[in-house]
């Protein structure tokens, strides 16, 4: 397929993501020049390497490495580090970052996560203009998408990515006519999780909140074998606290108070809540000792 533009344009990217290189991928295909990437993953530089790309570490020699760089356009795809203003003001035309939320309701850190704690039935990403405050620029394009019911942290940060990649090239559409519809930010609605945001309580399930309640922040703590950077679902058990991977609505109702154990097996627990019982599986303790 080819592209109508008047001149490719040239870029650095950052990112510490396999996404980066798919992007990044796509940004060649269409001819255009990737002058550096910025990275700190040994993956990526194997890749950059094998394209004859130039390749910088992130750090706090970031703007000087970049100064005899010429580039138009400055793209953090899955970067999770705040760079620095003298370093976007390098960019000539703009620096673009993608978001793994919807703007500007969750911006911040962690955003898949607090979507399934706060039970979002939708969620979505955002490719946005940088500035200086975090996550605060105009936005270029948003792909938005319906969550599952039994949606977790590992299954939301993946459709996260794809529809990354499924809306990068409606990006590029727009960056390659120097973005000629931008949508300012209703300021005004934004809530900005950042890095020290917890769940309460370290993340000890409270059982005398709701069932539904309760299962979404066991979901929106489970990312699988990935790393988690906030907390894991846990009860205590005589003094023993068990992570739980997993949890659903029981689907006999006893009237027992909440945190009552109804039942309980190798396999699983059945626990009055506030409302109906919950079924919590998959528990072990730091060891790995199930209960």
């Amino acid at each position: 397929m080819t592209h109508s533009f008047d001149a490719p344009f040239t870029s650095v990217v950052i990112g510490n993501e396999s996404l980066l290189i798919q992007c990044s991928e796509m940004m060649l295909e269409r001819g255009h020049i990737i002058q550096a990437v910025v990275t700190d993953n040994v993956d990526i530089k194997v890749w950059a390497n094998a394209k004859d790309l130039t390749v910088f570490p992130y750090g706090a020699n970031l703007a000087e490495n970049l100064q005899g760089v010429a580039f138009d356009w400055l793209f953090s795809i899955a970067n999770l580090s705040i760079i620095p203003s003298k370093v976007l003001s390098l960019a000539t035309k703009g620096a673009i970052n993608f978001h793994d939320g919807p703007l500007p309701y969750y911006a911040g850190l962690n955003a898949p996560v607090w979507a399934l704690i706060n039970q979002e039935k939708s969620h979505g990403i955002t490719w946005h203009i940088m500035e200086d405050g975090v996550d605060q620029g105009d936005i270029i394009t948003q792909k938005m998408f319906d969550l599952s019911a039994h949606e977790t942290a590992l299954t939301l940060n993946t459709k996260c990515f794809g529809a990354a990649i499924d809306s990068f090239p409606t990006l590029l559409n727009a960056v390659e006519k120097d973005l000629p519809e931008r949508m300012e930010q209703d300021l005004s609605q934004m809530k900005c999780f950042a890095k020290n945001d917890r769940p309460t309580a370290a993340g000890l399930i409270d059982f005398s909140r709701p069932a539904d309640e309760i299962i979404a922040l066991i979901n929106g703590l489970d990312h699988g074998t990935y790393w988690n950077p906030l907390y894991s679902a846990k009860i205590e058990v005589n003094q023993r606290i068990f992570i739980v991977k997993n949890a659903s609505v029981a689907s006999a109702v006893r009237d027992m108070p909440a945190g009552a154990i109804i039942s309980a097996n190798t396999n699983e627990a059945i626990i009055a809540t506030g409302t109906t019982p919950v079924v919590l599986r998959a528990f072990f303790d730091t060891y790995g000792q199930s209960i």
